[in-house]
């Protein structure tokens, strides 16, 4: 069984030209990594993404992916986990599709990592979370060009609001996973956006509040923050999920690039977009 694209046409494009074209015209915006590398400071466990169209968040997200990219060697496998934005299927989902389609072709689902992470009785396999949510859907194009001669394998996880007691038990059962052998090549890739329907200097004050909190690992003040001031991180439980998660390695976790979408296109109010890395360091460096 495919999980068949559902914004495809609308957050991208469905012509396979048409969307290598739009990838490689977000690298070169003004607001793309271009040719820049990102700095590699240690072994790369972890990023934050945006997902919205291509046209707003794209060039931001073009920072993460090349990151992606200069891990030597690179992953062959990631841990997808992004927001839910439908009331349907578990609140903890596992894609349980035997692949993720897009007009790039299909990548195959880690039957592995998923077994290993159904084990730990946090999550629940249903692919009714998945059917109409973009989150992760959004990042699969980018992953798929920039493997388009390497392996890779993916496992998606949608996530519902949850406590932070919640995001703990999460967060710590992943950790578990990734703890094991064979799954220590593989980073955690966070699918969300910041704030939604703000002015932009709010949205740069607000975003940077949110982000100090990532960069400084407070996953506990980063949900609290978020939630009890009702702020619009649709990413907010996968977020905090994934911090727990990192929380016994030692991490540099750093901005490579923020911007709003009315950087892209002026208007009154609008998005946030962060790519963020967590990368791992030697004690003591």
């Amino acid at each position: 069984m495919l999980r068949e694209p559902v914004v495809s046409g609308r957050f991208y494009p469905s012509s396979p030209e048409e969307l290598v074209s739009t990838i490689e015209a977000c690298e070169s915006h003004e607001l793309g990594v271009g040719t820049r590398p990102p700095e590699v400071r240690g072994r790369l466990r972890g990023l934050i993404l945006p997902h919205a169209g291509y046209l707003f968040s794209g060039p931001v997200a073009t920072w993460g992916i090349r990151r992606l990219g200069g891990e030597r060697p690179r992953p062959t496998r990631l841990l997808l986990l992004g927001p839910k934005h439908t009331p349907f299927g578990a609140a903890a989902a596992v894609s349980l599709a035997d692949g993720w389609r897009t007009p790039l072709g299909t990548v195959d689902l880690d039957a592995e990592l998923r077994a290993a992470v159904l084990a730990t009785g946090a999550f629940r396999g249903d692919d009714a979370a998945h059917a109409q949510e973009h989150s992760l859907e959004v990042q699969i194009p980018f992953l798929q060009h920039l493997y388009r001669k390497d392996p890779l394998k993916i496992l998606p996880i949608a996530i519902h609001y949850a406590d932070f007691a919640e995001c703990a038990t999460l967060g710590q059962a992943l950790a578990e996973v990734l703890a094991r052998p064979e799954f220590a090549d593989v980073p955690i890739l966070v699918s969300s956006d910041f704030s939604h329907d703000t002015p932009r200097a709010a949205a740069y004050r607000l975003d940077g509040e949110a982000l100090d909190l990532i960069e400084r690992r407070d996953a506990e003040a980063f949900h609290s923050l978020v939630v009890s001031e009702e702020r619009s991180i649709c990413g907010v439980i996968p977020i905090t999920v994934a911090l727990v998660a990192l929380q016994k390695r030692s991490l540099v976790v750093r901005r490579l690039a923020y911007a709003t979408s009315m950087d892209i296109m002026p208007h009154p109010r609008g998005v946030g977009y962060a790519a963020v890395a967590f990368e791992e360091v030697a004690a003591g460096a």
